[in-house]
């Protein structure tokens, strides 16, 4: 039981590490805990998604979970505190929250069956029901194509098979029926949609028990349903905080100044540049748990949980409350736990080298980008998986897929003032039979314990002799919930002519999926049309655009082809909603001989009165976006804007071009050419010639006038 050698951070193995590896090399194996007795530490563990409720309790979505013993940081400890990130929108928990006003609770699902404590099960139901695996299969069950039955929904259990189900003690079957008891008719309707995990509706319902009204539930009211929950599944009382009870969207903005709104639009949308930072955009008061900022303020350890940086650690340090109140806490080792490989879309794009992914100081001063203060006060020991082990054909399968570890730069990640630990935190049992590598939550616990023993009393002080960067602005924006905006969009859509209730669904997914579009752009358009092929009137030759505004009809007018096969409705759609918002700015358009003979031509416009236009923007910025479009004013009344166009050569008038950087605002993928085009935002200055700086230049300030001036995401 040595103490931590400071001065080998940098070099070799530290005697910290030598001790953890004594202890992990003693371990039984999976899942024994390390100590015969827990510790009594005061442990607050902080972030979300599988990784979470991994580390602290083994993953309970694997089929093998209730027949194991238990192992994680719930037994290696006595007194352990989760704070969740509630800031997820996708799948069954996307769905909950585009219907109702809450928080993501599917983090909270994951975390709860995680901390069930099978001894309490047993001393609840008795000690032979098969109780653990009850509640696994019944919070686990997936709906799939079709919708919950009100009875499914009142009595749970009716989704097990008939032998588990008859196994079931009564006490278990009415406490999972009593959390969706008192529910009120109206929000009952919104929970019974296609697709849900019956755990999620489970939480749900308990939230909003005894809601009348469709509002998010208050503190109070969150804290009592998830109370029950927790009780009805054996989780042991006050072990679990949703950071918040106000909803909250991630925002991201990107290295090329692209700002997207979503967790799961992040997931799902692929920008091909790094992730600059996030925030959130919070409906209600964001004022963390009161419980969770208790305990942190008192906590002995604080564990980041290996995880989704920016959509699953990060959106927890984000909430008001919780930074400072960890940074109060001069006491506890702060340990974070560093993820095994790279995310797509996430961490697989390094600021120092395009050819990459990020490494364990990047991670570290990502939180230095995002955190409001920087990394003072986070954090004092980086503990990260040792690789050197791992079979070189495990290494090269998951390289196949495009996924690479996180290394462990010591020199570096000591220069930020944090202590590198390297441990052997993988499941050789998983990789041996799955050729997959996964943490090991008996040995990350053991290693936590080891790491916090080794340095209680005597936390390591260094200087930061290359800090990470310090943010001094807040990370929290003011905005609805994913369910109110929905509300908006379904009563703007309502008023619309649209031809088939189809197409009308799939409006409504659009708009869903695309959470950057606010609800008012939808007011410059009065209806959709479809156009069958031999009626199109757009020219062919240059533009292959399936969609646009017909500014006459106030129409958005769709080619049939571009319902016709899946992922193309979308992208049309995009670029004529665009257009939509530039309204009957043209008075009329027309070409002009520049020169006779030098073989140059002039597209020129002129432009309606403002009060003619039916325009989204003003007529400063309508001027702002002619210039960026490449559009030269000629001056005079009506004012006339020109551009000089070889013969011969294509361009993109003002209107399409607007369309298209419409689209690909909400999606890259939408327009993969404009896409291609804007890679120039990322390629470093010295690489650019003349011409090409002057064209990222003004590609930049495209950007910038889309997300600020068209999107309002100043």
């Amino acid at each position: 039981m040595g103490r931590a050698s400071r001065a080998s951070w940098t070099g070799v193995r530290s005697s910290l590490e030598h001790w953890v590896e004594g202890v992990l090399s003693r371990l039984a194996e999976y899942p024994r805990a390390a100590g015969p007795v827990p510790a009594k530490a005061r442990v607050v563990v902080l972030g979300g998604g599988t990784g979470l409720s991994t580390i602290l309790g083994g993953n309970p979505a694997l089929p093998a979970w209730p027949d194991r013993p238990p192992a994680g940081l719930a037994q290696e400890f006595e007194r352990v505190h989760v704070g969740v990130c509630t800031t997820d929108d996708g799948g069954s928990t996307g769905e909950l929250v585009r219907r109702l006003p809450m928080i993501g609770i599917g983090d909270l699902r994951k975390v709860m069956l995680a901390l069930v404590d099978r001894g309490e099960l047993a001393r609840r139901y008795g000690p032979d029901a098969p109780a653990a695996k009850i509640i696994q299969r019944t919070f686990l069950y997936r709906f799939g194509a079709r919708a919950p039955t009100r009875a499914e929904l009142r009595d749970p259990v009716r989704v097990l098979d008939p032998a588990l189900r008859r196994a079931c003690p009564p006490g278990l079957r009415a406490a999972l029926a009593g959390l969706t008891a008192d529910l009120a008719p109206g929000l009952e309707a919104r929970l019974r949609v296609q697709g849900h995990c019956l755990g999620n509706l489970l939480l749900a319902a308990a939230a909003f028990r005894g809601v009348r009204a469709s509002r998010t539930p208050t503190r109070a009211e969150l804290d009592r349903g998830l109370a029950a929950a927790a009780a009805a599944i054996g989780v042991p009382a006050g072990r679990v905080s949703p950071v918040t009870s106000a909803p909250g969207t991630l925002v991201y903005e990107y290295a090329n100044g692209v700002v997207a709104a979503g967790q799961a639009r992040a997931a799902r949308v692929r920008r091909g540049c790094a992730v600059q930072r996030v925030s959130i955009a919070f409906a209600g008061d964001p004022q963390a748990a009161p419980a969770l900022l208790a305990r942190l303020r008192e906590a002995d350890l604080i564990v980041y949980a290996p995880g989704s940086l920016y959509s699953s650690v990060l959106p927890v340090l984000l909430t008001p409350g919780v930074v400072e109140a960890i940074r109060a806490n001069r006491r506890a080792v702060k340990i974070l736990g560093a993820n095994l490989w790279i995310q797509e879309g996430e961490t697989d794009m390094s600021f120092r080298e395009e050819s990459r992914g990020f490494w364990v100081s990047e991670l570290i001063e990502a939180y230095g980008r995002n955190v409001p203060g920087g990394i003072a006060g986070l954090f004092d020991v980086a503990l990260a998986t040792n690789l050197d082990t791992v079979p070189g054909s495990i290494i090269r399968n998951y390289a196949l897929e495009d996924k690479h570890p996180i290394h462990l730069d010591r020199a570096r990640v000591a220069a930020l003032g944090v202590m590198p630990v390297e441990a052997s935190l993988f499941s050789s049992d998983h990789w041996q039979r799955d050729s997959m590598i996964h943490h090991d939550p008996a040995r990350f616990a053991a290693a936590v314990r080891t790491v916090y023993e080794g340095l209680a009393g005597r936390k390591p002080r260094a200087a930061r002799r290359n800090a990470a960067p310090r943010v001094r602005r807040s990370a929290v924006r003011r905005g609805v919930s994913a369910c109110a905006r929905m509300e908006a969009v379904a009563a703007a859509l309502a008023a619309k002519s649209v031809p088939t209730a189809g197409l009308r669904r799939a409006l409504d997914d659009f708009f869903w999926a695309n959470p950057d579009v606010p609800p008012e752009h939808l007011a410059w358009f009065d209806g959709v049309r479809i156009v069958p092929d031999a009626q199109w009137q757009r020219s062919r030759e240059w533009d292959n655009v399936l969609g646009y505004y017909d500014p006459d009809t106030r129409r958005i007018m769709l080619h049939e082809q571009a319902l016709a096969r899946p992922g193309m409705l979308a992208p049309n759609f995009a670029v004529a909603l665009g257009e939509s918002l530039l309204g009957r700015y043209i008075a009329r358009k027309w070409w002009d001989e520049e020169s006779p003979g030098t073989g140059v031509r002039a597209y020129e416009i002129e432009l309606r009165p403002p009060a003619e236009r039916a325009c989204h923007l003003a007529d400063a910025e309508l001027r702002t976006y002619l210039r960026l479009a490449q559009m030269a004013p000629r001056g005079g009344e009506p004012p006339r804007y020109f551009r000089p166009v070889p013969n011969g050569t294509g361009f993109l008038p003002c209107g399409i071009l607007f369309g298209l950087a419409y689209a690909w605002m909400l999606d890259g993928a939408y327009v993969p050419a404009l896409d291609y085009e804007m890679q120039i935002l990322q390629w470093p200055t010295a690489r650019l010639l003349p011409y090409q700086a002057r064209a990222r230049a003004r590609h930049r300030e495209l950007v910038r006038f889309f997300r600020e001036t068209v999107f309002r995401n100043g």
